[in-house]
């Protein structure tokens, strides 16, 4: 009776450490595309500043917010986020990585959609 609860408890502690490991993961991911973020946004004023009186400028100015702003949801998440699982039980635990990792993937997929904008903007701008 004993090697089963013992087994039972590494078992849920293997599966929280699972899913830990995929929010995490996610988030290096995330993280990743830091660089592109402030690129883009470099980019985009310094077009702004080159052309203040372009009818594009504000333009500009709206994808440059869209990069800052998924580039604080990826900071805010980031303070947030509390890996530390040895103080809730189990269920908590899961349901608190769950709802995590849900929210770091809609992070990411807030950050694709504003370097994709942004980037097909930049490029549409260079030609002209």
């Amino acid at each position: 009776m004993v090697c089963l609860v013992l087994f039972g408890c590494a078992d849920k502690k293997v599966q929280e450490q699972s899913l830990r490991d995929s929010v995490v993961s996610i988030h290096e991911k995330v993280m990743g595309e830091d660089g592109k973020l402030e690129d883009g946004k470099t980019a985009l004023d310094a077009f702004v500043k080159a052309n203040p009186n372009s009818t594009l400028t504000d333009s500009a100015r709206f994808y440059i917010n869209k990069l800052t702003l998924a580039d604080s949801a990826m900071m805010i998440w980031m303070h947030d986020f509390n890996p530390d699982l040895t103080t809730k039980p189990h269920e908590e635990n899961m349901a608190y990585l769950g709802k995590q990792k849900k929210l770091v993937m809609q992070i990411d997929s807030q950050i694709n959609a504003a370097l994709d904008a942004s980037t097909k903007f930049i490029a549409k701008t260079k030609t002209k």
